[in-house]
Parts: C-alpha cells; structure tokens; sequence
C-alpha cells in the first residue's frame, strides 16, 4: 500500500474521492458491496494507529468520520462499518462499508466475510457515477461532512 501513488486521482484499486487532512479516501473497485470505500492513510509508512501522534491520529479519524458521513448521505446505509484492520496489508487504512437491509446485504446482521470486500469488481459505469456524486458532496462547503 506504501507504492502507490498518493497524487494519482486513480490508483488501480481504488478512485480518489477526497485528499483529507493527513489521508485519501477511494472509491474501491473490488467487492460486491456498492459504495465500499477506504481511507489509507499518507503521512508515512504506519502499520498501526497506535504509532500515529494525537494530531496525526485525530485527523485521520476526522478524514474517515467525513468520508463516512458522505456515504451515509449518498447510500442511506442501515449501518457503517468502519474497520482498521492490515491483518493482510500493515499500512493504516479505514475500510468503510455501507450496510444495507436483508435481500440487499451479503452478511445482514453479521460481520461481512473479506470476500465480499474482495472478490469481484463493481461496476465501472455505476463506480464513475458514485465517484461523481460522492464528489459533490465532499467538497459542497453547504454540507455538514465538509470542514470550512
């Protein structure tokens, strides 16, 4: 995760939304749950939140809370999820994940199986159209997700 280029509005995996105060938020390609997003953090190689200093740490929080806040806006999710993990990938990363009702979710009231985040790609036409729309929202100064 450390590789990738940071000043790239596209990075493979995922489609920049929002460069925050100390992290990236995407649009990620993979999975089967529209609108799975994560925010990695940029600032250096971290493997664990708890190497990051009380600013460092607040501000990437406030980065996820505001990409959080703009896919609950665009999703209407029943819950998010928001989970750091790098079980897999030891660099600081928030995957969020917008919970949908039973029939629409993968895992309704359970924890998601990483497969659903990772298997599969969604579709482009409709990713664009998120990117577009979540966007919006991030940088609209009347929303509340948007700092002044």
């Amino acid at each position: 995760m450390c590789g990738n280029d940071f000043e790239a509005g596209d990075i493979g995996w995922g489609i920049l939304l929002r460069r925050g105060e100390i992290s990236n938020a995407y649009l990620w390609r993979s999975g089967q749950v529209r609108g799975y997003s994560v925010v990695i953090y940029t600032g250096r190689h971290v493997a664990e939140p708890t190497e990051l200093d009380e600013h460092e740490a607040a501000a990437f929080w406030r980065d996820t809370l505001t990409l959080g806040r703009a896919l609950e806006s665009l999703y209407q999710p029943l819950k998010m999820n928001c989970l750091l993990l790098g079980n897999q990938i030891p660099h600081s990363h928030w995957h969020c994940v917008p919970r949908r009702k039973a029939g629409a979710d993968p895992a309704p009231g359970r924890p998601l199986p990483f497969d659903v985040l990772d298997r599969g790609r969604q579709d482009e036409d409709q990713l664009q159209t998120d990117v577009r729309a979540l966007r919006r929202l991030l940088n609209d100064p009347e929303w509340p997700g948007v700092r002044q």
